[in-house]
């Protein structure tokens, strides 16, 4: 048996970072705590952001400082303070594309916890605050992603196609067409070369009290017979009923 997943695109906490750049710095002491914290050195760049935030009376810079503690956090999995200290860095700043920025962190780190209605409203922030930024392929579908898990489909679609039009040839622009076909997600209990095995497979479910049924999909030209049951609008609805089946079929996946 072959199981057969569309992936739903939640990454680790490994995976937050990436493109995260910290901004040039006005100050000689934050500069140097970017300059730790481009060479690795976390709890020193951490340790600098915080002796500013500690004793700067002006304020001026206390966003970009901010905004390096958060970073340098993020890097140490201290996720819980790097989200308020990016909530920080919004609140003292007026630079757009730090405030972009730290939108968007908040919206991976929402993202990688599941919390996906959090996740879409930080990621749309991000995109109202720096119009002028080019939004990065990840967030679009990541935000496409989160309205989907939390029951919006419709509203998905704009972030979906603006990532396939911007990004034609990627992974994620692929991931994306596919998404594109879909409105709800299911239960899937297996994936099957033929129908026959796919069908013996239904009525053993049936035999246990789950109900199921087989649904073709072709890919690359080569055919799977998906056993799947159910239908529901969000993902936190889906992962319940996963909870509830898992009992009496241990492999069952959610797939949208």
């Amino acid at each position: 048996m072959r199981k057969w997943m569309f992936g739903l695109g939640v990454l680790t906490a490994a995976g937050l970072i990436s493109g995260c750049a910290a901004p040039p710095s006005t100050t000689t002491r934050l500069t140097s705590g970017y300059q730790d914290y481009q060479q690795g050195q976390f709890m020193a760049a951490e340790n600098t952001a915080r002796a500013f935030i500690a004793s700067d009376t002006s304020g001026q810079n206390l966003g970009e400082a901010y905004y390096l503690a958060a970073i340098s956090e993020e890097h140490q999995d201290e996720l819980a303070l790097a989200a308020r200290d990016y909530r920080s860095a919004i609140d003292h700043s007026q630079r757009a594309d730090l405030q972009g920025k730290s939108y968007k962190a908040l919206g991976d780190i929402s993202f990688i916890q599941a919390r996906f209605i959090q996740a879409a409203a930080d990621y749309r922030n991000s995109l109202t605050v720096d119009p002028s930024a080019t939004p990065d392929q990840r967030m679009l579908y990541r935000l496409g992603v989160s309205l989907e898990n939390s029951g919006h489909w419709n509203a998905a679609r704009q972030y979906l196609d603006q990532l396939i039009a911007a990004f034609p040839n990627s992974q994620l622009s692929k991931n994306a067409l596919q998404r594109l076909s879909m409105n709800h997600f299911s239960l899937q209990f297996g994936a099957w070369n033929n129908a026959p095995a796919a069908w013996r497979q239904v009525a053993a479910l049936k035999a246990r009290g789950v109900g199921a049924f087989v649904l073709p999909h072709t890919l690359a030209g080569h055919t799977l017979f998906l056993v799947q049951g159910g239908v529901y609008m969000t993902y936190s609805a889906a992962m319940a009923a996963r909870s509830a089946a898992a009992g009496k079929a241990p492999q069952v996946i959610v797939v949208p």
